[in-house]
């Protein structure tokens, strides 16, 4: 089967699903659900890792199954508190398991694609922790409004006296 076979037909159940989900017949959850596993699908259809180019089918395929899960449990009663941590957390995992599934196996391309995925995966892993810590330690977090400033005013400090000290050597030599 050709590319554009299997294309065709990813779109024909695209569109019945999305008719689906227009006429009310699949509600929302289901359809995050099935969109992410019919990425996922169009992936493995497509060859998955024959091609550095398929990770474009893997990508939304992780991102929508993290949001559904999320969803999915953020709509039961006993988690409609849920954090946003375990959004951003959820976000991380999918962008690990990019890392892991596709690019990490691509030996000949460079380091920034193979391992590109470790970076977004990494910020959105720090966000939630950030997260987490606000969460729990509010009163803290005034701190940080401080902190910052006073690593500003020491590193433009140091940066002042090492100048100064660099022209005082070039100028006694």
């Amino acid at each position: 089967m050709s590319k554009f076979f299997k294309g065709g037909v990813l779109l024909i159940i695209a569109g019945v699903f999305l008719l689906l989900n227009q006429l009310g017949v699949i509600p929302g959850q289901a359809f995050m659900f099935l969109l992410a596993f019919g990425f996922i699908a169009t992936y493995v259809l497509l060859g998955a890792r024959k091609e550095y180019g398929n990770v474009g089918f893997l990508i939304p395929g992780t991102v929508l199954l993290a949001i559904a899960v999320y969803a999915a449990i953020s709509e039961a009663p006993r988690f409609e508190n849920l954090s946003p941590t375990y959004f951003f957390l959820g976000l991380s995992l999918s962008f690990w398991a990019v890392f892991l599934v596709h690019t990490y196996w691509f030996k000949a391309a460079d380091h920034g694609g193979r391992f590109w995925p470790v970076y977004p995966a990494a910020g959105l892993l720090l966000l939630s922790a950030v997260i987490s810590f606000a969460d729990e330690r509010v009163e803290y977090l005034n701190l940080l409004n401080y902190l910052w400033v006073i690593v500003l005013i020491a590193v433009g400090g140091w940066l002042v006296y090492s100048s100064l000290k660099r022209n005082v050597k070039s100028k006694g030599a």
